[in-house]
């Protein structure tokens, strides 16, 4: 049976028979986006059975109602079932989806599940899961945009997910199975966001979940590769649902149109605004567009620089009119080891060393912010038998989850329990009133992956609070160190939606291999404070080393980020001309940072034409003017870009060499057009 809901936008058909979309039209491309029939159910649970300990999948044993409501205001299809089977067993679950267009081309997907199977918790719900999708005649063209960490854009991820980059990608890599390619990481760490979006130049594909409870989700884009063309995409919840209990989602959305992927990130933070607060850079950080980034105490079991050389490293950072100085590798034993007992490594000094130089960096117009891990315990460590182990996030069997680093493994933290909660709070809190730090860093908070914890004894209600845990920590830890000093503040690394309402800054790593786009979260969320690395690359050479630099600190600048910079550690002696490079950048960074402080990032909306070999960003300005920044870091000749105005306007025109310029353009129907001087990166700043 097949039953149908559209308006004069969008039609969905559902096929009882396959228990999935057989039809997603585009009807102003009257574009079919379910180009062929897959196997996979729109719902699958995953159930543990208490008599055997293990979790199983189930899905339907099939479609026991099908039908589509009308009214006045709305149009709804319902979707029952009545059991669930799996391994030759079949569980008393019933479920009913519901699916409702909004508005003009949004569809609402809701799912309602009762457990009745004695003996069975449900414990994760993939929901809504469609698949044979592509974009227009040809699959080629089409494009992702995936929410890994600050976003990923792939071209022709049928072919890219099935490729070897792909499938060595680790954490975040695809995985082949049962002849799918299927990528999925989990919010909020892994994942920045619960969105993702599918498009082509005609075509567009949105899906989100609008989860107000942020559960452990897990966003899942998978492929038959190029053999057997198709994309699928899934939402996954990890949510314990006992015996007796019934369970209603939040709301999951999709939506079909003809916009690129700037729709999506608009449509994601509408849903999203009322939940979060984005306002909350500091005026007193408003400034801070640059840190000296210090790794080089010990490290690998090498000593490079002991406590009281901090004010030498400080002072080489002022030379660049740097305040911020971040410290790693100060805890015992160094960088990566011995996490949580972050005490000051007595081969570095005494503590009264390390407070004594704090102090130095403090009275002389700076400040220094710590780093700690947020949810690694060394497994080595004295009291991971008597504390760590009883704090760890607890698979279903009751194992812990570990990780390594160098030549050490560690476990990994449960966030929604009091006990972790209170050891990483504290320890933060002693960093501000011991040593007088005014930020602490919380590596790993925003980058790593969550997990779902099943340790019974925990504090946490359910097996998905992993994101409510850290949330929990952020909120109680700014409000301690706050009343300790009022400037004082958090970062993190990599991106969270949710997260950023607490930190200052989120530190973005380049691995530009795997189609790294940080426009992505930046153009979501402007207000959120992006910090990203611009060290040449330590593992690199040649020419290779030195394109990467410059790409890296192209990018840095066209989004306004802060530039984090190991200005006494990462430049080689023969490296004169990139940190001369560098000086240069920190300086075009000082001059725009008036503009672009309380001006709001456009990505390239609005910059209808550029040369190829070019990138620019857009910046609408707090006094109505604009900002175009443009990178070149070719310094290839003859460029133009064009950028709609309403009106002949004024440009003034600055590059990162200092060198200002009266630049030519040409007016015509809406648009300028500005023929670019050979500049690595310059600005435009357009008035009218």
């Amino acid at each position: 049976m097949i039953q149908s809901l559209e308006n004069e936008y969008v039609k969905l058909s559902f096929d009882s028979k396959i228990n999935n979309i057989i039809e997603l039209r585009n009807k102003l491309t009257n574009d079919n986006y379910v180009k062929s029939n897959q196997k996979g159910s729109i719902l699958a649970l995953w159930c543990i059975l208490k008599e055997k300990g293990i979790r199983e999948k189930f899905i339907p044993t099939g479609v026991t109602g099908l039908k589509v409501d009308s009214n006045e205001s709305s149009t709804k299809l319902s979707i029952t079932y009545n059991g669930f089977m799996g391994d030759g067993k079949i569980l008393d679950i019933n479920a009913e989806v519901n699916v409702k267009i909004c508005g003009e081309k949004m569809l609402q997907w809701t799912v309602c599940i009762e457990n009745r199977h004695s003996g069975c918790d449900i414990v994760e719900i993939l929901f809504p899961h469609i698949r044979g999708i592509y974009l227009g005649e040809s699959w080629e063209d089409d494009i992702i945009i995936y929410p890994h960490h600050a976003g990923e854009k792939t071209i022709n991820p049928i072919c890219e997910y099935a490729s070897e980059r792909y499938k060595n990608f680790g954490r975040a890599s695809s995985r082949f199975e049962a002849g799918v390619y299927s990528r999925e990481i989990n919010y909020c760490g892994l994942a920045s966001m619960m969105w993702m979006y599918y498009y082509d130049k005609n075509n567009g594909f949105y899906i989100s979940s609008n989860d107000r409870n942020y559960l452990v989700t897990g966003m899942l884009a998978e492929t038959g590769g190029t053999e057997d063309p198709w994309m699928g995409f899934g939402i996954r919840k990890y949510k314990k649902i006992e015996c007796g209990q019934t369970w209603f989602s939040e709301p999951c959305t999709m939506a079909v149109n003809c916009e690129d992927w700037h729709w999506g990130a608009k449509e994601y933070r509408k849903w999203i605004d009322p939940f979060i607060k984005t306002d909350n850079n500091p005026a007193h950080l408003k400034n801070e567009f640059v840190l000296n980034q210090c790794y080089n105490f010990k490290k690998d079991g090498s000593i490079h620089n002991r406590f009281d050389k901090i004010p030498e490293l400080f002072l080489e950072g002022k030379k660049l009119n740097i305040r911020h100085m971040f410290i790693a590798s100060w805890n015992r034993k160094g960088f990566d080891c011995n996490y949580p007992e972050y005490y000051p490594d007595m081969e570095l000094g005494t503590s009264m060393d390390l407070y004594e130089s704090c102090q130095y960096v403090n009275n002389n117009n700076g400040f220094i912010t710590f780093y700690i891990n947020s949810r690694l315990f060394d497994i080595e460590s004295d009291f991971f038998p008597t504390i760590g182990h009883d704090m760890a996030i607890k698979k279903i069997n009751g194992e812990y989850y570990t990780e390594k680093y160098g030549p050490v493994t560690f476990a990994i933290m449960c966030p929604s329990d009091t006990k972790w909660q209170k050891q990483l709070i504290d320890t933060a809190c002693w960093m501000i009133k011991s040593y007088g730090a005014t930020g602490i860093y919380l590596d790993q908070l925003g980058s790593a992956e969550p997990f779902p914890c099943f340790e019974s004894s925990h504090s946490h209600a359910d097996i998905g609070g992993f994101n409510t845990g850290y949330l929990k920590i952020l909120k109680d830890l700014k409000e301690k160190i706050s009343e300790m000093n009022s400037e004082s503040f958090l970062m993190i690394e990599n991106c969270g939606d949710i997260y950023g309402s607490y930190v200052w800054g989120s530190l973005t790593w380049n691995g530009e291999q795997y189609d790294e786009y940080f426009n992505i979260f930046k153009y979501t969320f402007p207000e959120f404070v992006q910090i990203n690395m611009v060290n040449p690359r330590s593992k690199k050479s040649g020419n290779e080393r030195i394109e990467l630099f410059y790409s890296h600190m192209e990018r840095a600048l066209l989004l306004g980020s802060v530039l984090w910079l190991g200005i006494t550690d990462h430049f080689r002696k023969d490296e004169e001309e990139l940190r001369t490079y560098a000086e240069k950048a920190v300086e075009f960074r000082r001059k725009i940072n008036p503009m672009i402080r309380d001006g709001v990032y456009m990505d390239d909306v609005g910059i209808v034409n550029k040369s190829p070999c070019i990138n620019a960003s857009r910046w609408k300005l707090g006094d109505g003017n604009e900002l175009i920044i443009v990178g070149n870091k070719n310094c290839i000749a003859g460029c133009r870009i064009c950028v709609e105005i309403t009106q002949p306007v004024s440009i003034f025109s600055e590059d990162i060499d200092g060198n200002s310029y009266n630049l030519k353009y040409e007016y015509n129907a809406g648009c300028i057009e500005v023929y670019l001087p050979e500049s690595r990166v310059i600005y435009l700043l357009i008035c009218e």
